[in-house]
């Protein structure tokens, strides 16, 4: 018995990298999009992840499209698009486009844990010398 197509645009077989964004585009997960369509897209991830129910794409050339999830399995999910015309906020666009920004409250935590780490280090090297 086959299953009903409930699809509102016919998809193109395509083998295109893209990058899913989530949780305030602190999170990304890379992904191969299998097939896309004006209104949705199949994704096939490395490995299984816990991905939250809507999230941004970006697919490779640039484009950014807000998805929710309709199907998955394992490592496999179809996506439907819900922005209008492929206008995506800003935060997704921001990651798309410049991928080493970070939002600076980000910043900063990740700024005092360098120091963080660079005392333990220097710690460690005088700590080896002195047994040296």
């Amino acid at each position: 018995m086959s299953q009903v197509e409930r699809r509102r645009a016919k998809r193109s077989n395509t083998l295109k990298k893209g990058k899913i964004i989530f949780n305030n585009a602190m999170c990304t997960v890379e992904c191969t999009i299998k097939d896309l369509s004006a209104s949705g897209a199949g994704l096939e991830l490395p490995l299984w992840e816990d991905l939250p129910e809507d999230f941004v794409l970006v697919i490779a050339g640039g484009a950014s499209r807000q998805c929710e999830v309709a199907w998955s399995s394992n490592n496999r999910l179809g996506v439907q698009f819900v922005d209008v015309d492929g206008v995506v906020e800003s935060p997704a666009r921001a990651v798309a486009e410049r991928p080493a920004r970070l939002p600076l409250d980000n910043k900063a935590s990740l700024l005092a844990r360098i120091d963080d780490i660079q005392r333990q280090l220097d710690e460690l090297r005088a700590e080896i010398d002195a047994n040296a």
